[in-house]
């Protein structure tokens, strides 16, 4: 195929897209990286791997319409030379108009990656940006209408863009960010001498940096060794701060301004602690994935994106926006106990290995828009003609959830008579593309331990209640929940643990093509009567024939299991493999 990726500034498709179009490149595919600037060192970067870069003006910033429309032809007129297989935007401009003239040229499947919905959906701002947010909404909604999926890094940007109306029926998915090189940002030991304090971001009020410099202020009358440092470049943004500012506050001695570099990695591996007490609507500032990769500690603020890798008290602190107090409050915790930097620093580590990897984190984004190589054709089609059908399943998921809630109040009261709270247990599952989410159903089964403190075998844990439970599906009623927040469909491949996924290589990619559902093919042939091969034959035959009226018989069948039992369909399990051509595992 041939992908255009389509960015606002060159530089970023280097620094945080770099690994992402060397993965498309290495899965064969022609690969395009645009952006507003000439960049002869960004274009012999993206050179080396494989990668063409070509040069689109764009105000990235300016909001004068015709500077708009002129921006809307050029990439028609870019789109219509190239023509692409595949048109992946992000930032603002580039989902916006990158997204309308897809739709001008057509036939091009089109990924917009909203990586932070930026200050225009910040709170405050007054009438000006009340009605700048409403019209820029409205654009949103038409560029994205026909966007095959939408990548965002925090559930805060979901939620918001649905109750403005951008996102109607698209597949959203929630990532980690854009990922962080584990290796190019390695674990690096805490500097020796005095407490330093980093805060890396453009030089943005919304980023927090008068509150920064007035909590520096405050803690180096009490501790004057402390040290505090910015770095980072000059914005035009209309929250900029002027070079005029930053100057002055330098010569006041309680910060230190570093300027602007294009490897931070040194400057991190100085500092003792990490700070970002931005307000700006972030997506999942990059700067702190690259501190906790580095093995740092982060104080930042309790706001969207920039909450989202921060397990409060574990690898860093939250403080409220603009509370200068609170922040200095927060820092001073790490000056009253010199230990805590360090023991942070490795829990952000560990979650930076295990969460924001960008090898993992690629791996997610090239499955999701099917360009793995050799990636199943029917899985991809089937996920391109049907999608998850939100408009058929939230109405009925909704009704479903009423309906059911008498029952579920009554299952709830029997598990409590019978095992006591919690009433439910929660265990992460591998959900579309693996992306792991938390499902809830009642309990049917006893802690019992053996006399080594491991659990009994589910057999002797289940209690006769929870079989009855388990037969008549009621243990899997709070699922309905699962399926309005859109981790699972009422129909899909039954939702197993990430290790199970991840153990069956190519095929657990292909089983991700769809959501986990509620109940599905597999679970009407047999299900617990069945071994793992003939699930998995079973769930892929499912995907490459996925329709609405395979899923009406489903149902259907799922009501006669309930009545009747689990019986194992022979000849529909012969079916499956015959289409995979598999031998049963």
């Amino acid at each position: 195929m041939k992908i255009v990726v389509l960015a606002s500034l060159a530089y970023s498709l280097v620094n945080f897209r770099g690994a992402l179009l060397a993965r498309m490149v290495a899965e064969g595919h022609e690969v395009v990286a645009c952006a507003p600037d000439p960049a002869p060192p960004e274009a012999a970067a993206l050179a080396k791997i494989g990668v063409r870069y070509v040069a689109v003006a764009m105000d990235r910033t300016g909001a004068n319409p015709l500077q708009d429309l002129a921006t809307l032809r050029r990439l028609v007129r870019l789109l219509r030379a190239e023509r692409p297989d595949v048109l992946l935007a992000y930032t603002q401009k580039p989902i916006v108009y990158g997204g309308l003239a897809s739709r001008i040229v057509g036939g091009i499947r089109f990924f917009a990656m909203v990586s932070g919905l930026g200050h225009v959906f910040s709170d405050g701002g007054g009438a000006r940006r009340r009605a700048l947010r409403v019209v820029l909404s409205r654009m949103y909604r038409a560029a994205v209408a026909r966007a095959e999926r939408i990548f965002v890094f925090n559930r805060d940007d979901a939620s918001e863009m649905r109750a403005l109306g951008i996102v109607d029926a698209q597949p959203v998915d929630q990532l980690p960010g854009s990922g962080v090189d584990v290796h190019r940002f390695a674990h690096a030991p805490l500097p020796p001498g005095p407490l330093t304090f980093l805060m890396v971001a453009r030089l943005m009020r919304d980023k927090g940096l008068a509150e920064f410099v007035a909590a520096a202020r405050a803690i180096r009358a009490r501790h004057p060794a402390v040290r505090f440092q910015i770095l980072g470049p000059l914005d035009p943004n209309p929250t900029g701060i002027t070079r005029a500012d930053i100057d002055r506050w330098a010569r006041s001695g309680d910060v230190e301004y570093l300027g602007e570099t294009r490897d931070v990695a040194p400057m991190l591996a100085r500092a003792s602690v990490f700070v970002l007490p931005s307000y700006y609507r972030e997506g999942l500032p990059r700067t702190i994935l690259e501190a906790m990769a580095t093995g740092r500690a982060i104080v930042t603020t309790n706001m969207p994106g920039c909450r989202e890798p921060i397990t409060e008290g574990t690898n860093g602190l939250l403080v409220p926006p603009r509370d200068a107090d609170a922040l200095a409050a927060a820092m001073q915790c790490f000056v009253d106990d010199p230990a805590l930097a360090a023991s942070m620093g490795a829990a952000s580590r560990t979650i930076a290995e295990d969460v924001y990897d960008v090898d993992k984190v690629n791996d997610r984004i090239i499955a999701a828009m099917g360009l793995q190589r050799g990636a199943p054709s029917a899985a991809v089609a089937t996920r391109r003609a049907l999608g998850d059908r939100p408009a058929i399943e939230l109405p009925l998921a909704m009704v479903a959830m009423l309906l059911a809630m008498p029952v579920m109040a009554l299952v709830a009261l029997v598990v409590f008579a019978t095992l006591g709270r919690p009433v439910m247990f929660a265990q992460t599952r591998a959900g579309r593309d693996g992306i792991p989410f938390t499902l809830r159903k009642f309990r049917t089964m006893r802690d019992s331990v053996d006399a080594a403190g491991d659990p009994l075998p589910d057999a002797e844990r289940l209690t006769p209640t929870g079989r009855v439970l388990r037969r008549a599906r009621l243990d899997e009623l709070p699922g309905l929940w699962n399926v309005l927040r859109r981790d699972m469909s009422l129909i899909g491949p039954r939702p197993l643990l990430p290790p199970t996924i991840q153990a069956m290589g190519s095929k657990g990619v292909a089983r991700g093509a769809v959501r986990p559902g509620m109940t599905g093919w597999a679970q009407v042939n047999g299900n617990a009567l069945l071994g793992d091969g003939d699930k998995v034959a079973l769930d892929l035959w499912y995907i490459a024939h996925r329709s609405l009226s395979l899923d009406a018989r489903i149902v259907a069948r799922t009501l006669w299991v309930v009545v009747g039992g689990e019986t194992v369909r022979s000849h529909q399990i012969e079916r499956a493999y015959a289409r995979t051509a598999d031998r049963r595992g």
